[in-house]
């Protein structure tokens, strides 16, 4: 059995992008555009980066709700420690590598790293 991710299991700006766009969205823009403040315009048009990195259906949401704002997208490396947190958690919760993996566009083998990588320094 599946697992769907939720807005809440995200934090701060993402959980607000994830309520208008959706967690795999929301995912995508912070592994694509995390550590950028970017700017919502008004009207979105298909070859703004938002729209490149997220496709121009979520750009039209998010120009929607943020118009005319700016999101700060969290950094590569906080959103990595967001999401490697999740991970470990679904994984504890008894969730597989073959139910977590294409929640976070992953293979099995890394989130096994993952979840073992996390162990190691939670251990020491």
């Amino acid at each position: 059995m599946g697992y769907t991710l939720t807005p809440q299991d995200l934090n701060g700006t993402l959980e607000e992008v994830a309520q208008v766009i959706g967690v795999p969205a929301a995912i995508m823009l912070a592994q694509r555009m995390g550590g950028a403040r970017v700017y919502i315009p008004e009207t979105s048009r298909q070859d703004h980066p938002i729209a490149l990195a997220i496709g121009f259906d979520n750009a039209k949401k998010l120009s929607e709700k943020f118009s005319r704002e700016y999101l700060e997208i969290p950094s590569k490396s906080a959103f990595r420690k967001i999401r490697n947190k999740l991970i470990c958690k679904l994984y504890i919760d008894g969730k597989t590598a073959n139910v977590i993996a294409p929640l976070f566009g992953l293979t099995r083998r890394q989130v096994f790293n993952i979840v073992s990588e996390v162990k190691r320094h939670t251990i020491h």
